[in-house]
């Protein structure tokens, strides 16, 4: 028991880190691993475990098919990170205290990011150490202490559902209503366009889904479309993306993208993170800015990881999805409403993805993978 309390610290500490840095994370997240072997504990494989492993292996095939194989080696360590946080989470987090535990400390943590965001707007504040950005903002957009907007942008994104869930239920109302209050307004000024429509869809949903009054669900997006709107500098790059002179950066990797996917293994495509390093051959002239990926989640695992990565990761969620759901019906208590606000913060982060390709990103990836493993833990001991 002793091993696994401090496996719950270490994973508590890699998950509070997720927004901020990644190479604190990481090995946080393997002592805690490290601890959970220790502790002797006993992992049986359910269907998503199983969809989990074979993620992985469709990542190291596309590598052994990879253009650039050694760059791709390197980059499918990410994944391995990424199910350590499922398995950690699946393991650690499938009861009320544990749950409730860490979502106060990554209250805690949105808290201070959104505060110190929020500060960054109307001081316009940079701070930048030995040419490490630690506070930057980028025009009139927000980073706080996260590395851009998009990043503090989909992290609020993907919690702020999961506040407000337990908001209504009357956990911690007072942490909890602080946390949702500044959390949405350091939100807005991220400016960020894919997380808006991602949390838009994914609080009507939820709203839906909790309050009695479904009138109320059918306001919430209306009021937040019409915040988006009245928000000058929101209303600003929401209309850029109509345009194809100011805003290209999505569509000038779509095409590139498919003509090097066809070049290659349709089936295990280019290998992972080589559409960045194969982008300057197949791009349009003039638009050579190297990208690191497509804006798009499902395009660009098609593209560097071909037909059956794709596939795999697809498989996984629609799984989640089902679970999610069939947990949230079978139950009224604790597991009922995690689900739920899971649910509904995936859903927010499948339609996010369609123009953004946020896994790509290892503190978010971590973060999402770990809500899988949320769910995953609950369902097991449902099933038992």
């Amino acid at each position: 028991m002793k091993y696994r309390a401090i496996s719950v610290i270490f994973f508590t500490g890699a998950l509070i880190f997720t927004p901020i840095s990644a190479y604190v994370s990481v090995p946080l997240l393997l002592s805690a691993f490290i601890f959970l072997l220790i502790s002797r504990y006993k992992i049986t494989l359910n269907l998503l475990d199983k969809m989990q492993l074979a993620l992985m292996g469709a990542v190291f095939l596309a590598t052994i098919f990879a253009v650039y194989k050694g760059h791709s080696l390197l980059c499918s360590v990410v994944f391995i990170g990424y199910i350590l946080s499922y398995f950690l989470a699946r393991s650690l987090l499938n009861d009320e205290k544990s749950v409730i535990k860490i979502l106060s400390w990554l209250s805690y943590t949105t808290l201070m990011i959104s505060i110190i965001g929020i500060v960054q707007y109307f001081t316009k504040f940079n701070l930048v150490i030995k040419d490490v950005p630690v506070i930057v903002l980028k025009g009139e957009r927000i980073s706080s202490i996260c590395y851009n907007p998009l990043i503090l942008a989909s992290y609020l994104a993907f919690l702020l559902p999961v506040f407000v869930a337990f908001f209504i239920k009357g956990y911690k109302r007072v942490l909890l209503g602080a946390t949702i209050c500044l959390g949405l307004i350091a939100f807005f000024f991220t400016m960020s366009r894919g997380p808006t429509i991602g949390l838009i869809v994914s609080l009507t949903v939820l709203i839906y889904l909790l309050v009695r009054k479904k009138l109320i669900a059918v306001a919430l997006p209306v009021a937040l479309i019409a915040a988006c709107f009245l928000f000058t500098p929101l209303r600003s790059r929401f209309i850029r993306t109509l345009d194809p002179v100011t805003d290209i950066a999505r569509k000038v990797t779509v095409v590139p993208g498919i003509r090097m996917w066809k070049d290659h293994s349709i089936l295990t495509g280019v290998g992972v993170h080589n559409f960045y390093l194969l982008y300057e051959k197949y791009c349009f002239p003039g638009y050579a800015g190297e990208p690191h990926y497509i804006h798009c989640m499902y395009l660009n695992f098609l593209v560097e990881t071909g037909i059956i990565g794709l596939s795999v990761l697809i498989a996984i969620f629609i799984i989640i999805i089902r679970w999610s759901w069939q947990i949230y019906k079978g139950n009224s208590d604790f597991k009922g409403w995690i689900a739920v606000a899971l649910f509904s913060s995936f859903l927010g982060f499948l339609v996010h993805n369609i123009v953004d390709n946020t896994p790509y990103v290892v503190g978010l990836g971590l973060l999402f993978w770990a809500g899988m493993g949320v769910i995953s833990g609950i369902h097991q001991e449902r099933s038992a």
